[in-house]
């Protein structure tokens, strides 16, 4: 494929080069305010309401922790991948991402997607919020990591970029997933009850374990499987008391449950079975040992101590909207970074 300059950024011609996706009636290409590329579901309100138009990056807050906790990462994985809308952010600053996304249609967007946005250089605005219209204005720096200068981190994906048509879990073999069509984010693994309930659509998965890919460096570990954190932890147990890695998990009470565990569980593995790591929010707040459920904050942020206590941290303590005033915090990057 062509190496497109930013000059020569044209969505049109972008969809042009995926005929068979150009095609697709259930599919469409869109951007965000900083011209990033994806390939989503026509009529999927998640992909049009948060990936595109004056967005940034899909959960920027959490993509901008990460950065600050391994600025110099060599490897992220990236379980549950979904279009790659996390990969590609992680390539802009790692030298290898690794992804991991079972669902075969999702992979084939999320495939798209990483090839396409490795070959489109960015610069400037792509999204006029006042028109409500794409509008490229390339001397109105825009991006979604700041240095303390405030100058913006370059978009251009830099790593080396491996992508698994798998699922991971705690042992190797199969399951079933149910196909959730106009909502493909909520796409997941089925336990044996459900799986005689549902109204979806199955399809069935190769699954494998993360310790199987015997990893000698990992920096950073994302998983948000819809409630199948628990089992994908215990099959990378090796991999994370090795590495050592940050480890970002999406935790619902309700999709836990599913599972037959509880957010303690994953709390315990990593204070009294791994030892030795702090548990996070997205600006870096130390949320104690026990799970406490946070309004409008799912993610969770892992972080070994030794790690943890080498990041900048600001005295302020505040605290952020839906975080009750039970829970410590201990505010970070307030003075040195804008949030």
């Amino acid at each position: 494929m062509k190496h497109f300059k930013w000059n020569e950024w044209n969505i049109d011609e972008f969809k042009k080069l995926y005929p068979g996706l150009q095609l697709d009636p259930s599919k469409d290409l869109i951007h965000n305010r900083m011209g990033r590329l994806y390939w989503v579901w026509k009529d999927d309100a998640l992909y049009v309401q948060r990936f595109s138009r004056e967005n940034g990056p899909y959960q920027g807050r959490n993509l901008k922790w990460l950065r600050r906790c391994v600025p110099n990462a060599g490897t992220i994985v990236d379980v549950g991948m979904n279009v790659a809308n996390n990969t590609m952010e992680y390539a802009t600053w790692a030298k290898d991402v690794i992804g991991f996304e079972p669902t075969p249609e999702t992979f084939r967007l999320a495939q798209a997607n990483i090839e396409l946005n490795q070959h489109v250089d960015l610069k400037g605005r792509y999204y006029n919020s006042k028109l409500q219209q794409t509008d490229h204005t390339p001397d109105s720096p825009d991006g979604w990591f700041k240095y303390p200068d405030k100058s913006f981190a370059s978009m251009e994906m830099v790593a080396n970029v491996a992508v698994h048509n798998i699922g991971l879990g705690d042992q190797a073999g199969s399951f079933m997933m149910e196909d959730h069509p106009k909502n493909a984010g909520h796409n997941c693994i089925l336990n044996e009850e459900r799986r005689e309930k549902t109204k979806y659509d199955l399809y069935e998965v190769e699954v494998r374990t993360l310790d199987s890919f015997n990893l000698t460096q990992v920096d950073a570990i994302k998983i948000d499987c819809e409630g199948y954190e628990y089992p994908i932890l215990k099959g990378a147990w090796h991999t994370i008391q090795r590495c050592r890695p940050v480890v970002q998990l999406e935790i619902v009470e309700a999709q836990c449950k599913k599972f037959n565990y509880v957010p303690q569980d994953m709390f315990d593995m990593f204070h009294k079975q791994m030892g030795n790591y702090v548990c996070t929010d997205f600006q870096g707040n130390d949320l104690g040992t026990d799970w406490v459920r946070i309004k409008g904050v799912m993610d969770r942020f892992f972080v070994p101590r030794e790690l943890y206590d080498t990041i900048p941290r600001s005295k302020n303590t505040a605290r952020h909207p839906g975080m009750g005033a039970a829970i410590v915090t201990d505010g970070v990057f307030n003075e040195l970074f804008e949030k």
